[in-house]
């Protein structure tokens, strides 16, 4: 494979990546190329065949009636239907691209990555400190990433939480409550107090916690975003630091999520975000030789990075 391949290097994690990338990843998405162009081409085939089936359906349903919602009910049911197809068969290299590229990138930096089989994090603390919703009947886990990084041990996953709800007349859906990356940073010392910055403090009546009161925010702009409650007024302001609120404004930024809230309790920074999937390899209608795929990947790894650093390389120990 030609070495085309402009990786930015400047993060010291990062350095030795091109050649890396042009020698294990890079060939590897050259391989499955053909295999991904025959998918594609296969799944294009099969989801146009199913609409246009429909559309005839459809066709002859209205010449034979006259029914108007004969006519687009089942052309509706056979494009929709043609089209999931379609994406369903383009995409079912998808998951096994995103473990190869994944477990080798994690690999090269001293992560490790397990896309399912991982101990689920114990949910209660985050709850108990308003991080995540109190109430849901069901929670998925994928995507975790753990490693070490200035002496701090973390651990990264995406969560779905979800609520089930009965109408009427029996029916089940489901709503989500919480979709998002929970990113967990164990700094091996005990806090003083305990720090929760919150984007919506009113909503979840952080006042009336024990021992909590507000804590004042050097940056302007900051206190308009977050509301900060602490245990330990001092440490808290201590933590709080304009540098590494900046951190986790830009880490809610590049995984595209929103209200980002955080905690510092029980010797470790809490994390979470919401947020779609992260670390995916992308449509395969896309050539494998598209290194957005991983310049994407890059870039949600190194906003982690940011806001460990951002926490770990000025702290010492007190």
């Amino acid at each position: 494979m030609s070495n085309i391949v402009p990786f930015d290097e400047s993060r010291p994690e990062f350095n030795g990546f091109n050649a890396f990338y042009n020698d294990k990843i890079g060939p590897y998405l050259e391989s499955r190329e053909q295999e991904r162009k025959v998918g594609v081409t296969k799944a294009k085939k099969i989801g146009f065949g199913i609409a246009i089936s429909g559309l005839l359906v459809a066709i002859t349903i209205y010449m034979k009636t006259g029914s108007m919602p004969g006519l687009i009910i089942p052309a509706l049911m056979g494009v929709g239907i043609g089209f999931a197809v379609l994406h369903h068969i383009a995409n079912a290299l998808s998951g096994e691209i995103k473990q190869y590229m994944m477990e080798n990138i994690c690999e090269f930096i001293g992560w490790k990555y397990s896309e399912k089989d991982f101990i689920s994090p114990d949910l209660e603390p985050w709850q108990a400190n308003r991080l995540l919703p109190r109430y849901y009947d069901r929670v998925k886990f994928e995507d975790q990433m753990s490693g070490n990084a200035h002496g701090a041990d973390f651990s990264f996953c995406e969560s779905h939480m979800e609520k089930k709800h009965t109408d009427k007349d029996g029916k089940t859906h489901w709503s989500t409550v919480f979709r998002g990356i929970m990113l967990e940073i164990d700094f091996h010392r005990e806090f003083l107090g305990r720090t929760v910055v919150l984007r919506d403090g009113g909503f979840f009546n952080m006042k009336k916690k024990a021992g909590m009161k507000r804590v004042g925010l050097v940056d302007p702009v900051f206190e308009k975003i977050f509301e900060a409650y602490g245990t330990d007024q001092v440490e808290a302001r201590y933590l709080l630091t304009p540098v590494f609120m900046q951190k986790l404004v830009d880490l809610e930024s590049t995984v595209s999520g929103k209200k980002i809230r955080f905690g510092f309790f029980d010797r470790r920074l809490h994390i979470a975000v919401e947020a779609p999937n992260q670390f995916e390899v992308d449509s395969m209608f896309k050539t494998l030789l598209d290194t957005s795929r991983t310049e994407k990947i890059l870039s949600e790894i190194s906003a982690i990075f940011d806001v460990i650093d951002g926490v770990s390389k000025p702290q010492k120990k007190r």
